[in-house]
């Protein structure tokens, strides 16, 4: 007759079983509520930089050169080179699809820009926005899209 070991240990218990249930639904229900709070605040912030209005007056490049203009408070927005005659501004990264994207959109707001270029690697934007006139740029998987209107002044900095 052969004798047991019951000195042995059990490697994998009910006790451990459950205690690995119950810590991935910990984990699990953790990752649940910060994404669904990052997505709140996404939305929350896309909705604060939708800026509605007309398109921004378009150049070509030939025009914005025989015209003689100038951009030269250029500065490089997240691989995005913008540059404007005048005024002050403002970005901020914003999820694309109003706050749900996976993607990010960057938005800049303008204020008094008079001119605006935009210089992605897809391509070169120019716009002749006019005087006293708040533009706000958003670039979308490196297309530009300019619109007059914005929140932005240095006083709501």
């Amino acid at each position: 007759m052969k004798s047991r070991d019951f000195g042995a240990i059990r490697r994998f218990g009910l006790a451990h079983a459950i205690g690995a249930v119950v810590v991935l639904t910990v984990g699990i229900g953790a990752v649940a509520f910060e994404l669904s709070r990052d997505r709140n605040a996404n939305i929350a912030t896309a909705q604060d930089w939708d800026i509605k209005g007309p398109p921004c007056p378009t150049l070509t490049e030939a025009e914005f050169n025989a015209r003689h203009l100038l951009a030269p408070k250029t500065f490089d927005y997240d691989g995005a080179k913008l540059g404007r005659w005048s005024g002050d501004a403002s970005c901020s990264d914003v999820k694309a699809s109003g706050g749900k994207g996976l993607r990010t959109d960057r938005i800049c707001q303008f204020a008094n820009p008079t001119v605006l270029t935009v210089a992605t690697p897809a391509g070169r934007w120019f716009y002749n926005v006019g005087v006293a006139q708040p533009a706000t740029v958003s670039i979308h998987r490196d297309q530009a899209k300019c619109v007059l209107g914005g929140k932005f002044t240095l006083q709501s900095e």
